[in-house]
């Protein structure tokens, strides 16, 4: 079976570490949607602070996870 070539290769939108990135950051701001509403907060309370999460986490993620070298 011969190999494929790059131009044969599907393009993604997202690369793999942009994927794992946006994923961890939407399960941390869950969370703290969650546990906020579970700890009696209202809606709005909940929700502004699983934003505040997720943008945080968003940028601790960015950081620490590698990007194997390749130059930004």
């Amino acid at each position: 079976m011969p190999k494929r070539s790059q131009a044969d290769s599907p393009s993604y939108l997202l690369s793999v570490r942009a994927s794992i990135i946006l994923a961890l950051s939407v399960l941390a701001g869950g969370a703290a949607v969650g546990l906020t509403f579970a700890s009696g907060g209202g809606w709005a309370s909940a929700l502004l602070a699983g934003g505040a999460a997720a943008g945080s986490a968003l940028l601790l993620f960015n950081q620490i996870i590698g990007d194997n070298g390749v130059d930004r």
